[in-house]
């Protein structure tokens, strides 16, 4: 097995999501429902346990830091950010103290200071660029509409099947430069890209029926405007696929915390779709809302958790009664994935699944899927968010695998480190009957230390326990999402990456790229400026 760039410490705390709490009872801290974490003892393929709350990593805190620095979050460890970062984010957090009415004096501030920039790095470790050759080989062409800036900003891309032809290989795009949404497809030799909706920021739009009629209909989440900030400026749009390339769009809701993510279902068991909604926010906006639909085309929003970072819903059944539940990734300070079950009626509880042991840990995406084929939904976990105060990469971005066991808990496993990881997707690349894995990075620090920003992980047993990381490629850059199908209908396996470059420098910039399947193996390895 190849673990490449495995960090000397765990950093993501299990917890069973069994035992209901609620994500505000986690501002106190919740080390009492705290499991044992897993992760790879390096190079040998055992599982090993260690559990974070009683050893920690990094010097003991001090109990000044414990209670002044756990009012909405788990105290960090120094090491966990460069020492020059930590002045500057102190300070920062003192507004949040306040508004938490946790007192602190200037002596007490000061020793806090001292604390954490005496035992932090003057640099965080780079990870490796050690990954395999693909030997997968692919043909790697640019498609869809020109940029319209210098800076392209895909925010997602989905394949599915618009025009009911029976082959999911037209593929929809969000883009926050146009505030579109767009249908790219192959029609002949030529690539066309058209647009069917808009919004102001879109972010996501994943396909799905909403009126029963047999057709592919999307939903748009709107951010309003994508860089920072708490303004009420979230939109959420209805697109009906009325067939020929038209959609109908209606306007659900606006005037709320920005929107990031949307799962579609019949949460209330009325025989209609309603919506759980991402309401990301920023800092002092967001939530997690419910959005009902209580007559035809007539919603009505209420809010099922107010906390801010919500970025990802994605509909599940935990408990196997036939009512739709939903998991969602609450980031910012939080950096959490909770399990909300339905009681019924569209009333729920929520228990937390993991937990990150410090607010930097950057989580950017999850994925639902029955990774080891044993028949149960496990969980694919990125992390590796770099936009924000501390835009550095750190050795425990990467790529991680939570395991359903028995007895509803989840087993962590550590797959790969990837400075920047924000996306990961599941496929079976190389035609054996497993399930691999496709991982990306919007890592726009590769001019200072390069590493791939595509790649995928060789499923070698079939239950994933053994696997090897390979490089697919280095440009473009910052690929925040990816997507795999077959677009061109050769029936083997292609890539879409869409680029979000809002920070870095320029010279592996691209809109949309798609890697085309050749069905061929031992290619060598990518180069390295433009490939």
């Amino acid at each position: 097995m190849r673990n490449a760039g495995k960090p000397a410490f765990e950093n993501c705390r299990l917890i069973d999501p069994r035992k209901q709490s609620k994500l505000g009872q986690m501002k106190t801290g919740l080390s009492t429902l705290l499991l044992s974490s897993f992760l790879f003892a390096g190079g040998t393929g055992q599982l090993r346990s260690e559990n974070t709350a009683a050893t920690g990593v990094g010097p003991t805190l001090p109990s000044l830091v414990s209670e002044k620095c756990s009012g909405c979050h788990p105290p960090p460890q120094p090491e966990t950010m460069p020492r020059y970062a930590w002045e500057p984010t102190i300070r920062a957090m003192l507004k949040f103290m306040a508004r938490a009415r946790v007192p602190i004096t200037d002596t007490q501030l000061q020793g806090i200071a001292a604390f954490y920039t005496g035992n932090s790095p003057e640099r965080l470790a780079q990870l490796p660029d050690n990954f395999a050759d693909s030997l997968l080989k692919f043909k790697k062409i640019r498609v869809g509409n020109p940029p319209s800036h210098e800076r392209p900003q895909v925010t997602s891309v989905k394949f599915t099947d618009l025009d009911g032809d029976g082959r999911k290989d037209d593929i929809v795009v969000t883009d926050n430069n146009s505030s579109e949404v767009s249908w790219l497809r192959k029609e002949g030799e030529k690539w066309t890209e058209t647009k069917i909706g808009e919004a102001p920021a879109p972010v996501n739009s994943t396909p799905f029926d909403f009126d029963g009629d047999g057709d592919v209909d999307l939903a748009i989440s709107a951010m309003g405007y994508m860089h920072p900030n708490d303004k009420l400026i979230g939109e959420f749009h209805l697109m009906i696929n009325q067939g020929g390339g038209k959609f109908d769009q209606h306007l659900l809701v606006q005037g709320v915390p920005r929107i990031t993510d949307y799962a579609p279902a019949d949460f209330d068991g009325d025989g209609d779709m309603d919506f759980i909604l991402a309401m990301f926010g920023w800092r002092e906006t967001g939530g997690v809302g419910y959005l009902e639909q209580v007559a035809p085309m007539k919603f009505k929003l209420r809010t099922i958790l107010a906390v801010n970072g919500c970025m990802r819903v994605i509909v599940n059944d935990a408990d196997h009664n036939g009512r739709p539940d939903f998991v969602a990734l609450i980031t910012q300070q939080h950096e959490a994935i909770l399990q909300f079950t339905n009681q019924g009626g569209a009333s729920f509880t929520n228990g937390i699944i993991a937990r990150a042991n410090y607010p930097s840990f950057g989580s950017s995406s999850i994925y639902l899927v029955d990774l080891d084929q044993d028949g149960d939904e496990d969980i694919l976990y990125t992390n590796g968010d770099m936009m924000d105060d501390n835009p550095v990469p750190k050795p425990y971005h990467g790529l991680r695998w939570l395991e359903n066991i028995p007895g509803g808990q989840y087993q962590l496993h550590y797959l790969a480190g990837m400075p920047g990881c924000y996306c990961a997707k599941p496929a079976d690349m190389d035609g054996d009957g497993d399930l691999d894995v496709v991982f990306s990075a919007l890592y726009f620090q590769w001019d200072q230390h390069d590493f791939p920003s595509l790649a995928w992980l060789e499923n070698l047993s079939g239950d994933f326990k053994k696997f090897t990381a390979r490089r697919i490629s280095y440009a473009p850059s910052n690929l925040a999402n990816i997507a795999i199908g077959d677009a061109n209908g050769d029936e083997i396996l292609d890539i879409i990456g869409g680029g979000m470059h809002v920070p870095g420098p320029l010279e592996r910039v691209g809109r949309l790229t798609l890697w085309l399947g050749q069905g061929e193996k031992n290619r060598p390895a990518p180069k390295r400026d433009g490939e």
